[in-house]
């Protein structure tokens, strides 16, 4: 998916040149897409460690230790949705 700023107007969408995006906001983008891609890796393979690495990697958590006690207590409450990690 590609984000595009744009105005609106009655010939439809003019989307609007933004230029280069700077290196401290594209590596926050490219933390965010790992995030995202760790957690399908994680579901499609079973994998508790990928889920724990995508929480460490999250910018809402704030530590390994932590990401582990919320992906524990996620599991215990969505023991019945979630599918089995190993």
């Amino acid at each position: 998916m590609v984000e595009v700023p744009c105005i609106v107007g009655t010939d439809g969408p003019e989307p609007l040149s933004q230029g280069r995006i700077p290196e401290f906001q594209r590596a926050l983008m490219y933390q965010q897409v790992t995030v995202e891609k760790l957690v399908v890796q994680a579901y499609i393979e079973g994998s508790y460690q990928k889920l724990w690495q995508a929480l460490i990697l999250s910018k809402t958590v704030p530590g390994a230790k932590v990401a582990k006690e919320i992906l524990d207590e996620l599991i215990e409450a969505n023991k019945e949705y979630w599918p089995e990690l190993n």
